[in-house]
């Protein structure tokens, strides 16, 4: 009888074992569970799929200390998502870098995240799945660590008034050997680590610095078990964006530049057609684009040197906000013409997909060069003759 009882047991759980086996087979949900310290927090903070750009949940909180729950389908871990906050900024990627209103993390079951509302871009995330990625950079992608550290560094600095024009040439030939680093790790080692998520990873985060080409096929070199991850979605994601951004034609030098009319902070407008006759250079930037300011001492600098000697120059703001944009510019202290793109309908004639953007024109409306810094001066110099 107790053999009975003890057969009888062992049936009860290898049945429950069994039982709760094929549940969890059948589970195609996850919950997850953000534990969020936000200090200085104001308004709600709207949890986005970043792939979709959908909205996942809202939540509003009058303490520093909340968290964010909820469930979501298996195939969404370690998917991308944005945590964006309140913000005159419309868009959670646009926005002035001393403003960031967006957090973007990969999700696992427990993430937590401290920060700090007027400094987002410096948030401390954590969870499993994050951790393990950034370990993975640390072990094997030394110049990906290094532009890390330089581009926080750069940014916790000034906005660069300061800087002279050698030590701007200086950064920025820093900045742009590191980026040549960081392209040929990408190319290297995603071959050697195919079989890897956190590879998927690090080449999504990256993916425009090798090109539309060259992502594509280097996405094709994953095994297909990375290819089933949420992380490889991503990538997908990123290199669909990318060929649309490439695919509508860009300017090229030689090309009639886009006609145009803007007003500037007085409200007078000017064309483009003004300048006919002249060699222009236009400027596109923006109040919250920390390159575009750090390069404003050297844009400076060629209108002191060269306007004398037949050089026009106007700059066109991108900004959303007018009073962004006259405010920095009375802090810029920039010596010329200075106009709005207050609709956003001259910065896409011209395809400018990223700022700072310069260009060139000729006497003749023509475009001369697209380019920044000393080769733009060099092109200047050889136009004006000097």
């Amino acid at each position: 009888m107790k053999k009975l009882l003890v057969i009888a047991a062992l049936s009860g759980i290898f049945m429950t074992s069994c039982k709760e086996q094929k549940q969890e087979v059948k589970t195609d949900t996850f919950k997850y569970s953000i534990s969020m310290d936000v200090a200085n927090l104001r308004g709600p903070v709207i949890l986005l799929d970043r792939t979709t750009n959908e909205p996942i949940k809202t939540i509003y909180s009058r303490t520093p200390e909340f968290k964010i729950e909820g469930e979501l389908p298996l195939n969404k871990m370690h998917a991308s998502y944005v945590l964006h906050f309140p913000s005159k900024y419309s868009n959670p990627y646009m926005y002035p870098v001393a403003e960031a209103c967006a957090i973007d993390f990969y999700m696992d079951k427990i993430t937590t995240i401290k920060a700090h509302y007027d400094s987002l871009l410096f948030s401390n995330v954590e969870n499993e799945h994050m951790n393990k990625v950034e370990q993975f950079k640390q072990a094997n992608f030394p110049a990906v660590v290094e532009f890390n550290k330089f581009n926080k560094q750069s940014l916790k600095e000034s906005s660069g008034e300061r800087r002279s024009h050698e030590e701007q040439i200086a950064y920025a030939n820093k900045g742009n050997a590191l980026l040549d680093a960081v392209r040929k790790e990408l190319i290297d080692k995603t071959g050697q680590f195919a079989n890897s998520e956190e590879m998927a990873v690090v080449l999504a985060s990256w993916g425009g610095q090798v090109g539309v080409e060259k992502l594509d096929s280097l996405g094709a070199l994953f095994q297909p078990a990375v290819k089933e991850t949420a992380a490889y979605e991503r990538l997908v994601t990123v290199l669909d964006y990318m060929k649309k951004q490439t695919a509508p034609k860009s300017l090229s030098v030689g090309e009639k530049a886009p006609a145009f009319t803007l007003k500037d902070a007085a409200g007078n407008e000017h064309s483009l057609s003004d300048f006919k006759g002249k060699y222009l250079v236009i400027d596109f930037w923006a109040s919250w684009c920390g390159p575009c300011k750090k390069e404003m001492p050297f844009m400076k600098e060629l209108h002191k040197k060269y306007h004398s000697k037949g050089l026009e120059m106007l700059a066109i703001s991108t900004d959303q906000d007018p009073n962004a944009w006259k405010m920095a510019m009375k802090k810029l202290n920039m010596p010329y013409l200075q106009l709005h793109d207050k609709n956003g309908e001259v910065a896409p004639s011209y395809f400018v997909r990223g700022i700072p953007y310069v260009l060139l024109i000729g006497p003749n409306g023509n475009i001369l060069a697209i380019e920044r810094g000393e080769v733009l001066e060099e092109t200047i110099k050889e136009n004006l003759k000097l």
